[in-house]
């Protein structure tokens, strides 16, 4: 654990006390933190392709000890493990979310986790809805993530759920085509990674830049449906377009430099241009262990924050706009 992760958790579990009257506040505040917590999404919160001792492995390349949620890995400083080093105790963390999974499969982790009675869910989704080959209505994804929530809250009407926008993944394709990266602009071919953003990723082509934008302003009606349902729902926590809004580097996605390797196909009969781990995995799209940390960052402060996304709270301020 580094010196910087060690004093935040000393400060936070200075600051424990005040923290529990804010945490959760609104409308029926909460009289102590939550000691279940469940997570519900896709590959983003099953930590897939990220790295670490034990990960990945193969066939399957998830990896939930380093998920931004329910992880264990202290380089990943996960909000389970931010929660559990603010009110040390018996502390329950189950990880619902599917690899692969789209709005449509949410209600039936939010079956799941009902199952679980957790005082908190956390939630992260979207983003296989964008990249899908034909991507979901924006009405059906609102409705999908509606059900999902009313699921939750008639199992358990005082549970809390925190709901995180979708990252702003036309990122990737200017860290890495500014200059041209040959390792991603491989794999995104091979691995047929999110062709609706990612297909002929140097063209500058009108039909391809139209595209891009078309995909991006999907996200973006992805994210306020988020946030409209979200605020349909009073122990309900949006974001604040804080992941769409939070930068990310070359660093925070797996990459052949950042990932190790598996010596079997396809892993190993692709080149490795420049530096990298042999047989790598990487797939220049999914998180990696600094970009799981990034969002347990995001999740963190969106709980633990100064009111702007709580009903009910002391502090009130405009609801904050995607970037341009």
């Amino acid at each position: 654990m580094t010196g910087t992760s060690m004093l935040r958790r000393a400060l936070v579990a200075f600051l424990s006390t005040a923290i529990a009257i804010a945490l959760l506040a609104g409308p029926a505040a909460a009289t102590k933190p939550p000691r279940t917590i469940a997570a519900l999404g896709d590959s983003i919160t099953r930590a897939y392709n990220s790295d670490g001792p034990g990960c990945p492995t193969g066939p399957a390349l998830d990896c939930p000890k380093n998920s931004w949620a329910t992880g264990t890995n202290p380089l990943v400083d996960s909000f389970r493990e931010r929660l559990d080093a603010a009110f040390p105790g018996p502390l329950i963390a189950y990880n619902d979310a599917v690899s692969g999974a789209r709005a449509v499969h949410l209600l039936a982790q939010a079956e799941a986790a009902a199952s679980q009675d957790p005082d908190l869910v956390l939630i992260e989704i979207g983003a296989n809805d964008a990249c899908a080959s034909t991507p979901t209505p924006t009405a059906t994804f609102r409705e999908q993530v509606r059900a999902a929530l009313e699921a939750l809250v008639e199992a358990n009407p005082k549970v809390y759920i925190q709901l995180m926008s979708i990252p702003d993944i036309n990122q990737l394709r200017e860290i890495f085509t500014e200059p041209p990266d040959q390792n991603a602009l491989t794999r995104w071919s091979l691995f047929n990674v999110c062709q609706g953003l990612l297909a002929n990723p140097l063209s500058t082509e009108q039909a391809d830049e139209e595209r891009r934008e078309a995909f991006r302003a999907q996200v973006i009606a992805y994210n306020e449906a988020l946030a409209e349902v979200c605020a349909e729902f009073k122990r309900c926590r949006w974001d604040d377009y804080a992941v769409f809004n939070s930068g990310f580097t070359t660093t925070d996605v797996a990459t052949v430099q950042n990932t190790s390797g598996i010596d079997i196909p396809p892993f190993n009969q692709i080149p490795i241009f420049g530096s990298g781990n042999a047989n790598s995995t990487a797939d220049y799209f999914h998180p990696s262990t600094s970009g799981q940390a990034r969002l347990a960052e995001a999740a963190w402060e969106t709980t633990f924050a100064d009111g702007r996304n709580r009903k009910g709270g002391a502090v009130a301020v405009a609801a904050a706009q995607p970037a341009p």
